[in-house]
């Protein structure tokens, strides 16, 4: 596979777990619960933006052949540990929707694995 290929399905992985969770946010408006919706939207962005920046990351270390770059891999994950405490510490979201919010890419990826599977099967490339 090319690397524009599997750019493509790393960037459709993105938008479909953006659009999961906007469906979710939709939702957790029936809660009529800020802390419910502000913990979904920040979850999710904590997800897809790690996601982006992971992806970006080994795309260098992977086909440039940077290895350089795998030390931003640790600083990344220190980072998002950081983040995901201060935010669950200090900004008042509702952890459980918070963590449905991070699990929007979960959903994203396995829906896109699906739909891959089934492209395959089908015989569409």
């Amino acid at each position: 596979m090319t690397r524009q290929q599997e750019t493509r399905k790393l960037i459709s992985i993105e938008k479909r777990s953006a659009q999961i969770l906007v469906l979710f946010l939709l939702v957790s408006l029936w809660f009529q619960s800020w802390e419910i919706s502000f913990g979904l939207i920040l979850g999710g962005a904590v997800a897809i933006l790690n996601f982006h920046w992971l992806w970006r990351i080994m795309e260098k270390v992977f086909f440039d052949r940077k290895l350089l770059h795998s030390l931003q891999a640790l600083i990344k994950f220190i980072a998002l540990v950081l983040m995901i405490f201060l935010i669950l510490r200090f900004a008042g979201v509702d952890a459980i929707a918070f963590i449905v919010g991070i699990s929007t890419l979960l959903l994203g990826i396995l829906y896109e694995v699906i739909r891959g599977s089934l492209r395959a099967e089908r015989g569409d490339s």
